[in-house]
């Protein structure tokens, strides 16, 4: 009677334990997850940065496209003139997971302003 009672309650802890692990492996999962789209939205921001900079010490209206390195991750950037006075810049960042983030930006030239972020 003794020898059923405690595999069974073996079996209990082992199940109770079982559920804990997963509970902490889907939580750090998540952590990771989030630290990475956190990755994602800065690049994209300090590649955009970067760019108007580029864009206002040039003040080119051809399309343009630039590369930037940083140890977070890579990012490609893509200028094309929309119409005459809104610029198209196309933000393709990829963190160090591999990992990567689409953003499209409308910026206003005449104003000095981002008009619209599209992401995805």
């Amino acid at each position: 009677m003794i020898y059923p009672l405690i595999v069974t309650l073996s079996f209990i802890v082992l199940l109770f334990f079982g559920y804990l692990t997963e509970r902490v492996f889907s939580e750090r999962q998540f952590v990771y997850f989030e630290e990475d789209v956190r990755r994602e939205e800065r690049l994209s921001r300090d590649a955009l940065e970067k760019t108007l900079e580029l864009l206002q010490a040039s003040n080119s209206s051809f399309s343009e496209e630039y590369y930037f390195t940083w140890q977070e991750g890579n990012v490609k950037v893509t200028v094309n003139e929309s119409n005459t006075d809104e610029r198209l810049i196309e933000i393709e960042a990829v963190t160090i997971h591999q990992h990567t983030k689409n953003v499209e930006v409308y910026y206003n030239v005449s104003q000095n302003r981002v008009t619209k972020w599209v992401e995805g």
